[in-house]
């Protein structure tokens, strides 16, 4: 676990070599907003994007990410005993049922699949489903373990191979890439028309973050992140990458074991914005 005091400087306009210009509109302006040594977490000056001015290399976040044990890949069902693959499952369940609202099937696409738990769920309800991840220590997992078509790849390669796609899904994944408008401009190439495009990232403006005063925990850290939204400013670079029909939706997935009162405060965080994540859905016309 990681977790550290952010201090939080008095806010400067600045313009630093070492801090790279706003991954959406390429001003060089931003001012500090964290302070997470050595990180320096800054917000363009004339977008608002918040994003890290000083990104480190990423293959050292890419192994440090599935560091943890790996699970016994036999136990990720409904009723599973291990309550970490439980909540997963029933997480995976809610996405795809909400996909399969508006899409019955088709190819699929999970950009930064991990270990690969969403496919097999999309891939057991009738979509064909792939995923994409840097971490091969991650792709073994979902392709050995559970039997999903899981590769290494990059976007620019599938592009290059020209393969389309009905769905492409980015759970917690849009946050770790440094070009976040460039990714998904990309991701919108590989998009069939009228085709979706689905994607969960840490929200900013989370009552959660907002109450802890600044404190960076877990996987939600610079380390392994790039960008850090709000809901305006992920549809901001949706809108920059030429998509359309973007909506925020709300998932909210049941947990064994949560009580009504929790569940339900959790609900309305989500329908005001101030849950720990925010959910968005938008179209290739």
């Amino acid at each position: 676990m990681i977790s550290s005091s952010i201090r939080n400087p008095r806010p400067v306009t600045i313009k630093h070599p070492s801090f790279r210009p706003c991954p959406c509109c390429g001003s060089v302006k931003s001012r500090v907003r964290f302070i997470e040594p050595p990180f320096f977490i800054v917000r363009c000056a004339e977008c608002s994007l918040v994003f890290l001015g000083n990104p480190p290399d990423n293959s050292a976040a890419v192994d440090a990410y599935h560091d943890d044990p790996e699970p016994d890949a036999r136990l990720y069902r409904a009723d599973s005993p291990d309550p970490f693959l439980s909540a997963v499952h029933a997480m995976n369940e809610t996405r795809i049922l909400m996909i399969r609202s508006i899409k019955s099937g088709g190819a699929l696409l999970d950009v930064g699949c991990g270990r690969g738990y969403f496919a097999k769920t999309a891939s057991d309800r009738g979509f064909a489903a792939s995923g994409i991840d840097l971490s091969e220590k991650a792709v073994k997992y979902a392709s050995g373990q559970l039997g999903v078509n899981a590769e290494t790849f990059g976007l620019k390669t599938l592009r290059q191979k020209g393969r389309t796609f009905d769905v492409i899904t980015l759970w917690h994944s849009l946050e770790h890439f440094e070009d976040p408008v460039g990714t998904l401009k990309t991701i919108r190439s590989l998009l069939a028309d009228g085709g979706l495009c689905l994607i969960e990232v840490p929200n900013l403006h989370s009552l959660k973050f907002i109450l802890s005063r600044g404190k960076w925990e877990g996987g939600n850290h610079p380390l392994y992140h790039r960008t850090f939204f709000t809901g305006t400013t992920l549809r901001m670079v949706l809108e920059e990458a030429g998509f359309s029909g973007i909506r925020r939706i709300l998932l909210n997935c049941p947990v064994s074991g949560r009580s009504r009162v929790v569940s339900a405060v959790k609900c309305e965080l989500n329908r005001l914005g101030l849950d720990s994540f925010l959910d968005f859905i938008s179209l290739k016309k």
